[in-house]
């Protein structure tokens, strides 16, 4: 019982731990007005942070939220026909 408890308590951390990381990302690609990362490299998007972003915190965190969705990441999920 206990077990149960604990695992659909550990669930709904996760669950509301990623769902405020997507909350984050969309508010710092709005907030700097990043580029669409989906048309840009890995490099070009590490290279957009580092000129345009002068707060540490914001810059790595928009820069793993915009490499994650990057044309290039061998591990962003592909979609036939895209």
């Amino acid at each position: 019982m206990i077990r149960k408890i604990l695992l659909s308590f550990a669930l709904t951390c996760f669950m509301g731990a990623s769902f405020a990381y997507a909350e984050d990302c969309g508010t710092l690609i709005s907030k700097y007005k990043a580029p669409d990362p989906s048309k840009k490299t890995m490099a070009q998007l590490k290279r957009w942070v580092s000129r345009k972003l002068e707060n540490n915190a914001d810059a790595s965190m928009l820069e793993t939220c915009l490499i994650a969705q990057a044309a290039d990441n061998p591990n962003k999920d592909q979609v036939a026909g895209k």
